[in-house]
């Protein structure tokens, strides 16, 4: 990974820091719910694409 890469990915992770405690205590019961779903399905599409090739 280049230099920018790194400093992306600690930008992103600060963010998530400061953002996720606060999303997860307004609405405790269906954030992480709509997580598992979102995860879910990113994981399902990025299975398809896998398993089908370059459509």
């Amino acid at each position: 990974m280049e230099t920018a890469d790194w400093m992306s990915l600690i930008a992103l992770a600060m963010v998530a820091v400061l953002v996720v405690p606060g999303a997860l205590r307004r609405n405790r019961g269906t954030a992480v719910r709509n997580a598992a779903i979102w995860l879910g399905l990113i994981v399902a599409l990025v299975w398809g694409y896998e398993r089908f090739g370059p459509f």
